[in-house]
């Protein structure tokens, strides 16, 4: 609180005190009393209201520097009137009584919000468990009766089973925090599990894939992880060039963190497009032309990287390459 605002807000203590003095003036004069003694009596009286107005002031910034110090401390800000102390002045009484009262009704609120995205979570997962077992139960099908026809259905039924995974995990994303865990794993073996998944819609489209120091050890989540990778290769593929297309993937190292690159010689992403492909629902003119992107997959890649301490950029030149860089720590530090 300024010093000058609260003098302004006391403008009326302030006029009173004058009006005070004017009558002391006009009684002694009334009165004949020593002038000397009248000027003593404003003295001590100006002494008593200046002092009185600065340890208010002192007060009352204190108060609210101690409000504004627990309110930096709290994550969920709404639960201030629960942590600070009763005021003892009637005027802040009043202000804390309708804090309390206001907070109430959040507090029914966020919990009411909760409880729903919890059920929200809960169905999504028991709908992503139900339509797996079909999704499976397909694949399996067609990889016990190959044909072009099963090829074709095994490739949608792939493309169906990642949707499904987008709509699982953008259901946990408010929630990764307690759905993750931070350990040392190889990279190369995340890799392998990735392009393991992704061999066969690979080889029908007839992508090379180039491996360059993969070999390293870094901390991350392995799960969430696998499914940013698997999401960064599934636009290479969407996305290729008809001759030659190819993927390199290579791993930079330095003390702090290992910087792991997916770069594509496919369609690329225009200059004005660059800087919102992490948006969410943006899908850009390859994705409108292609017919094949929901905007959700990089938004959950960079939301996901940002929850687990992970840095996601993106460099594009248009009908060259697109090259995605995963920055992972090489120590157990994460965003806390």
């Amino acid at each position: 609180m300024k010093f000058s605002r609260y003098i302004k807000d006391k403008i009326n203590y302030i006029l009173g005190f004058i009006v005070y003095c004017m009558i002391i003036i006009a009684y002694t004069r009334a009165m004949q009393v020593d002038k000397d003694i009248s000027i003593v009596i404003i003295t001590i009286s100006l002494i008593f209201f200046v002092a009185g107005i600065v340890i208010n002031y002192w007060k009352k910034n204190k108060y609210i520097k101690n409000i504004e110090n627990i309110m930096d401390g709290l994550d969920e800000k709404y639960l201030i009137s629960e942590v600070i102390d009763k005021p003892k002045r009637e005027e802040n009484l009043s202000y804390y009584k309708l804090l309390k009262r206001a907070n109430k009704s959040m507090l029914e609120n966020v919990t009411d919000v909760k409880n729903t995205q919890k059920e929200y979570k809960e169905y999504i997962e028991s709908w992503v468990h139900e339509i797996k077992i079909p999704i499976t139960s397909t694949k399996l099908l067609c990889e016990n009766n190959k044909s072009e026809i099963t090829n074709k259905i095994d490739e949608e039924i792939e493309e169906i089973n990642n949707y499904v995974e987008q709509a699982l995990f953008y259901a946990r994303l408010d929630q990764v925090s307690n759905d993750f865990m931070i350990r040392q794993i190889q990279l190369s073996d995340v890799i392998k599990n990735v392009l393991s998944r992704n061999k066969k819609i690979m080889i029908q489209n007839n992508m090379k894939v180039e491996l360059k120091n993969t070999n390293v050890l870094a901390y991350s989540d392995e799960k969430w992880l696998e499914f940013i990778l698997n999401q960064i290769i599934i636009n290479s593929i969407k996305y290729k060039k008809e001759i030659n297309a190819t993927i390199v993937i290579e791993t930079i190292e330095n003390k702090e963190n290992v910087k792991l690159k997916i770069k594509d010689n496919g369609m690329g992403i225009k200059k004005s497009e660059i800087d919102r492909i992490f948006d969410k629902g943006f899908t850009g003119t390859n994705g409108r032309n292609q017919k094949k992107s929901t905007g959700i997959g990089l938004y959950l890649c960079k939301r996901l990287c940002e929850e687990i301490g992970m840095e996601l950029q993106a460099e594009s030149i248009e009908n060259q390459y697109t090259e995605m860089i995963i920055t992972i720590p090489r120590n157990k530090k994460i965003n806390e």
